[in-house]
């Protein structure tokens, strides 16, 4: 799920194409850095918990359950992308670059293929998810359902819960708690809800994501009619939220290895180190629509840092000390 899609394109005003979808910007559309932050990492942190359960980490396995997310996550982008761009909440003069919007970017005349495409990636997601059932575990059948009904509420067109203020606390409870529970659940057979609770902080990252995005978006979403948080609450308190939200998850983060995993400390202290100066720029970039790139390239680089650190630095743990808590 991605409202967050401001990447390091071009500005507003800079519009250009010739009106014709092509197979590249579809491309363009379903693999932004969003995917890979908010729907692989979750996913290979649940591996690296399987891992820790001894779960059944075959290739093939392992492939189905990294690919899902992605595939589910793309596909609610375009979809997303298309309704954003038929309601007029994309346009030309007001995205500030062209990740952000790319139909509007490109002035699309018929924009119907992206969303045909979003649904087939729906439907890949579920025919690889039926697999997962057959061969790995039922266990994660019911987790499947929610999130699947999540997203597609997340991007429909009647009811869209992006336009809510549910939106960001739901991407960041699908995306960073229920992916990791799906993947260990599917890896283990067994559903292990201690998982969400090490989740929380991958949680908590996807929900600042989207609730920096639609602070720096409050003008042009309620212009739209959306309803998001930052828009119920304000710009200030939503500023304050996201400062609050950084102290928790990175809290937590050190809490939890420190309990179960204290191998990785070191490791994490060291990811946490590379990404300083984007976790101060956190504090410090206001969230307006002027100040949208500068503000999403701080929260890029820690996101990043932290999303890849944290399962990278549990399983250097696990590989380093094999037999502590055993």
């Amino acid at each position: 799920m991605r409202d967050g899609k401001t990447g390091h394109g071009e500005h507003k005003g800079q519009a250009a194409g010739n009106g014709r979808l092509t197979p590249g910007i579809l491309w363009s559309m379903t693999t932004p850095w969003a995917v890979f932050l908010s729907a692989l990492m979750p996913a290979v942190f649940g591996v690296v918990l399987a891992l820790e359960q001894g779960g059944n980490l075959k290739v093939w396995n392992v492939a189905l359950v990294l690919l899902i997310p992605c595939l589910l996550n793309a596909g609610v982008n375009l979809v997303n992308d298309y309704y954003d761009y038929r309601n007029g909440n994309d346009t030309p003069e007001n995205i500030v670059a062209k990740e952000e919007g790319p139909l509007a970017y490109y002035r699309i005349l018929d924009a119907r293929p992206a969303r045909t495409l979003g649904f087939v990636l729906f439907a890949a997601a579920a025919v690889l998810g039926i697999a997962v059932l057959v061969f790995c575990s039922w266990k994660p059948l019911l987790i499947g359902l929610i999130g699947a009904g999540i997203a597609l509420t997340y991007s429909g067109s009647k009811v869209s819960t992006s336009y809510l203020p549910v939106g960001e606390p739901l991407s960041g409870f699908t995306l960073g708690g229920l992916v990791p529970l799906a993947v260990t659940a599917a890896l283990t057979d067994r559903l292990d809800w201690m998982v969400l609770w090490k989740a929380v902080p991958m949680m908590l990252i996807v929900t600042m994501f989207m609730l920096d995005n639609n602070t720096c978006d409050m003008v042009r979403d309620e212009a739209a009619g959306r309803k998001t948080l930052p828009i119920l609450i304000g710009r200030k308190a939503s500023e304050r939220l996201a400062h609050v939200l950084t102290v928790i998850w990175m809290g937590l983060i050190f809490g939890i290895l420190a309990v179960w995993y204290p191998g990785a400390l070191p490791f994490m202290a060291a990811a946490v180190f590379i990404c300083r100066k984007g976790l101060m720029g956190i504090f410090r970039v206001p969230r307006t629509r002027e100040t949208k790139l500068p503000a999403t390239l701080v929260l890029t680089q820690v996101a990043f840092s932290v999303a890849i650190g944290y399962p990278v630095s549990i399983l250097l743990h696990l590989l380093l000390f094999p037999s502590f808590g055993s």
